[in-house]
């Protein structure tokens, strides 16, 4: 089926004036949902009832959970894994290193985040996840991306009609982001004159963006494009994706993304490019949600959030505060990788200034456990 994008789509397409007031409200709750895939809402722990003996597997079968860390401690607090990552000794771990034919890492950042979140870590430079991998010998380049610009991205959609009819596909809302995906991708590839591709490291919702851009999505930004998805063509630059926390699979009713990552899904379903692409998903497991817990609690809004991602009531669900684990290993055909006690952000639950006091996905003590991803790849 072919995908038409108007090339007046703002004055063809958008909602008249009346509509517009009468659904401002709606659309307020929507961004206000999508900002809840993001970082929570900051909140004490609960304690109502009793943390699981988190259990350890392995598994050497793509497109199953090929290492799930140890528990390291137990908790008491009652709804999260306590497992934590952060216990772990960076000196005592076995450190990843880059090789002469390692190629440069884009990193590409979640919904709400910004490029500083990865370089900076909120003030602290040196804990930041750029610094981790560059102490490993890695080129290192992030998307350019504020903050605000996921908001102008959603308020951008607002005027088209695949917005409203839940049929997006990721140039609505998400073109700008593919547009500095391929900036950072070319930065990367100039500063490094010796590489041929990149490895994509992509946090949260910037892994399924990630798989339209490796297929070739950027080219709908076109103005009055008309694409069919098999004329889309892959982005060869790109040789490996590592996708931390990232919603692969939305619930369908309260998806806010309208539409566009169930596009993702059935234009490049599961690890599609594989082998010409290596995929690899990384989850924590966390936090489990809790919905009968009291009001601002971890436990209570980790339910919330899953069910925002995954539908239900996100009660008795596993995963790293924001995305539940069977969201993040939705992904069939990648090899896929469980942390415990890894969180889903380096700020605080519901913060962007916060640094949180849990191991995320980018911390020194987390990252050789999916970056070895990327080195076994080259064997």
């Amino acid at each position: 089926a072919f995908i038409r994008i108007p090339r007046r789509a703002r004055e063809s397409h958008a909602p008249s004036r009346d509509v517009t007031r009468k659904n401002s409200a709606r659309a307020m709750s929507l961004t206000s949902s999508i900002a809840r895939a993001g970082p929570l809402a900051r909140a004490s722990r609960s304690k109502t009832r009793d943390a699981p003996n988190p259990s350890s597997s392995s598994s050497s079968t793509r497109g199953r959970v090929t290492e799930r860390s140890r528990p390291i401690r137990s908790s008491s607090s009652a709804d999260v894994i306590d497992a934590d990552a952060s216990d772990r000794d960076p000196s005592t771990a076995r450190r990843v290193r880059a090789s002469a034919a390692s190629n440069p890492i884009v990193i590409l950042s979640g919904f709400g985040n910004c490029s500083s979140d990865y370089d900076d870590a909120l003030g602290n430079a040196d804990a930041s996840l750029v610094r981790s991998l560059e102490r490993r010998g890695f080129a290192v380049r992030v998307a350019r991306v504020e903050r605000n610009d996921w908001f102008v991205g959603i308020l951008r959609g607002i005027f088209t009609r695949g917005f409203w009819m839940n049929a997006c596909t990721t140039r609505e809302s998400y073109g700008w982001y593919l547009e500095r995906v391929d900036e950072a991708v070319r930065e990367a590839l100039r500063e490094n004159p010796g590489a041929t591709g990149v490895d994509l490291v992509a946090h949260s919702a910037g892994g399924w963006l990630a798989r339209a851009f490796i297929g070739g999505a950027l080219a709908l930004n076109e103005d009055g494009a008309e694409r069919s998805a098999n004329e889309l063509r892959r982005d060869e630059r790109v040789r490996r994706l590592v996708c931390l926390g990232t919603p692969h699979e939305q619930d369908a009713k309260s998806d806010p993304t309208r539409g566009a990552s169930k596009w993702v899904n059935e234009t490049w379903p599961g690890a599609y490019y594989e082998p010409d692409v290596t995929y690899a998903c990384v989850t924590g497991r966390a936090v489990i949600g809790n919905a009968s817990a009291e009001p601002k609690t971890v436990g209570k809004y980790a339910a919330g959030s899953y069910a925002v991602v995954g539908g239900g009531d996100g009660d008795g669900v596993e995963g790293d505060a924001v995305v539940p684990n069977s969201a993040a290993l939705a992904l069939k055909g990648a090899e896929m990788i469980v942390v415990d006690g890894c969180w889903h952000s380096m700020s605080t639950v519901g913060t962007f200034d916060q640094p949180s006091e849990h191991a995320w996905y980018g911390s020194d003590v987390v990252v050789d456990r999916w970056l070895k991803v990327l080195e076994r790849a080259r064997e």
